[in-house]
């Protein structure tokens, strides 16, 4: 956006990787003859825009550093173009940072004429409109810090370090014009492939970032393929601890965590391992106080961490643990299903759940690293790859219609484990996720859109007193029956919960709602800890890739009449 500080960034980032800088505007000023103010004033902004068009192809995919105007990226087919040739890094401020920055908006054609309080709803607008947009970047920086600052961020994350803040983030301090192997190699990929296309095993194998932005909590997800003992030796550089107790089921732990302890080892960390049982029923306060005895059985003190290897159940159970254990204690995630790759291990929610509801008791315990090898899930069984779906199609379902129009020609190949449709759903589904949490992290508002489909999926998951059916499940039966509201409450356009429906049949997952009740669902409903005074926030669908709430009375969410056994 203007005032992020893209002409002075863009410059300082090229010369530290010794690449040629291209500011998109300045290209247009110089084709044309004209200030983009002057062309604004004769030809309109269509025209502006197909110059900066033709700019972006002159100057993407040859390594260079190209700073984009703010609505650059907001153009039809944009992001999907922009991801095909190279790396995006959205440079990212406050509102009141931007305004300062921009002053009295001489040049800015989109603000020009307009007092100060007629800019800030001007620029407010426009942030609203183009969010969308720049959550395709694959990196979302904090451009509020100063300009070295910056810029060292960028270079660690296009290298690989997960910078964890502005101040002594790790960047390396080597001479303009000098840049690392690391960084010379990122360049060389983005030059030669997509991003989300090159293959996963062997040669040409690739890695990709995603950051969750939370000032001196941000932290990154990090996806590769089998590289669980060179990811052990990171954790350990990342966590700076010396002792580290693994939790994980055992079927997860036979196979995957003698290479992570290898490479934890090989980091100099002492490691102790743990098992908890399978399983929802298992996220439960007993085994919380089993597992507070087994980390004082190991010796484990505040300069210990946790590493959650598996699933959901594990990721919350032990991430609850090392929040509260000593009054908290460092953590990471090794996510190892689907559904725990895209969201369960991502945004800090941690917690057990209580008989009379689920994820009752818990707290926001941000990880210091999410580390995704997509090896792991070669030993998934085909229904729990489905289910980890479910958290994919509700991601793009509220979030982004791109996405969904992906899924709906590659859900099968995504589901098969074909490497260029892997890396390319779960690489866009955690930067959904990232975003979110990065602008909401404690579910204030914006990151309870990424309930959807929970309210009744809980509800059918209390039910079955958590066997028999899996948490995708349950939400994939529940997103059903939300856009079926969202259409009865006028939310929706009619067709857009067939649209959703045949999406997840097609991923394999139930659609048929548990016939239990009414009153049943309403009991459960009742005490969902989404919950304010006599209301519930209800996520409802716009449309495809657009979601709100609205608040309804259990009552209202489950109307008279309203009979469980059918579809939804």
């Amino acid at each position: 956006m203007m005032g992020a500080g893209k002409s002075t960034i863009g410059p300082r980032l090229a010369a530290r990787l010794g690449r040629r800088y291209v500011d998109t505007d300045q290209d247009v000023e110089q084709c044309a003859g004209r200030t983009i103010a002057e062309i604004f004033a004769a030809e309109g902004e269509a025209r502006f825009r197909a110059l900066e068009r033709e700019a972006i192809e002159r100057a993407s995919g040859d390594g260079a550093v190209v700073a984009l105007g703010g609505g650059a990226i907001a153009q039809p087919g944009a992001v999907r173009r922009l991801r095909a040739r190279g790396v995006i890094v959205h440079l990212d401020a406050p509102i009141g940072i931007l305004l300062g920055r921009i002053g009295d908006a001489a040049g800015r054609p989109l603000l020009a004429g307009l007092g100060p309080r007629e800019r800030a709803a001007k620029l407010k607008a426009l942030l609203d409109a183009r969010r969308a947009h720049y959550a395709g970047a694959h990196h979302r920086v904090d451009a509020s810090a100063a300009p070295d600052d910056v810029v060292a961020r960028i270079e660690a994350l296009l290298a690989g370090r997960p910078a964890r803040n502005h101040q002594g983030d790790g960047a390396s301090a080597r001479p303009p014009g000098k840049a690392s192997k690391a960084m010379k190699a990122q360049v060389r990929r983005t030059r030669s492939a997509k991003p989300t296309s090159a293959k996963l095993r062997g040669q040409g194998s690739r890695r990709a970032s995603v950051e969750v932005a939370l000032a001196e909590r941000s932290y990154a997800i990090e996806l590769g393929h089998d590289w669980l003992e060179t990811a052990g030796r990171r954790m350990v550089e990342l966590l700076e601890v010396e002792k580290v107790a693994i939790v994980s089921v055992a079927p997860v732990a036979r196979r995957y965590a003698p290479l992570l302890a290898r490479g934890l080892a090989a980091g100099g960390a002492r490691v102790g391992r743990i098992l908890v049982p399978d399983g929802d029923s298992a996220k439960n306060l007993r085994e919380l106080g089993r597992l507070y005895e087994r980390f004082l059985d190991q010796g484990m003190d505040r300069h210990s961490a946790v590493v959650a290897l598996g699933g959901g159940v594990v990721g919350d159970l032990s991430g609850f643990a090392a929040a509260s254990f000593l009054r908290g204690i460092p953590f990471v995630q090794v996510p190892t299903t689907v559904l725990s790759m895209v969201d369960a291990s991502i945004g800090g929610k941690t917690g057990v759940n209580l008989s009379r509801g689920k994820n009752l008791v818990g707290a926001f315990h941000q990880p210091r690293g999410v580390f995704i090898d997509t090896a792991t899930l070669a030993s998934l069984p085909m229904r729990e790859r489905a289910a980890g779906v479910a958290e994919l199609i509700k991601a793009a379902a509220i979030w982004d219609e791109a996405l969904f129009a992906w899924l709906e020609d590659h859900i099968e190949a995504f589901l098969a484990l074909e490497p260029e449709a892997l890396l390319h759903g779960l690489e866009r589904a955690c930067a959904i996720k990232a975003e979110v949490v990065s602008r909401d992290e404690r579910e204030g508002g914006l990151r309870r859109l990424l309930n959807f489909g929970h309210t009744l999926g809980h509800a059918i998951e209390k039910h079955a007193r958590y066997r028999g059916i899996l948490h995708g499940e349950a939400v994939a039966i529940g997103m059903i029956f939300a856009a079926e509201r969202s259409e009865a409450l006028g939310s929706a356009p009619v067709g857009t919960a067939a649209r959703l429906a045949a999406l997840i049949e097609r991923a394999g997952l139930p659609t048929a709602i548990p016939d239990r009740p009414r009153q049943a669902y309403l009991s459960a409903i009742g005490v969902d800890k989404k919950r304010q005074g006599s209301g519930i926030h209800f996520v409802v669908l716009k449309g495809i890739g657009r979601a709100g709430t609205v608040s309804l009375r259990p009552e209202e969410i489950l109307p008279s009449g309203w009979r469980a056994n059918r579809r939804a």
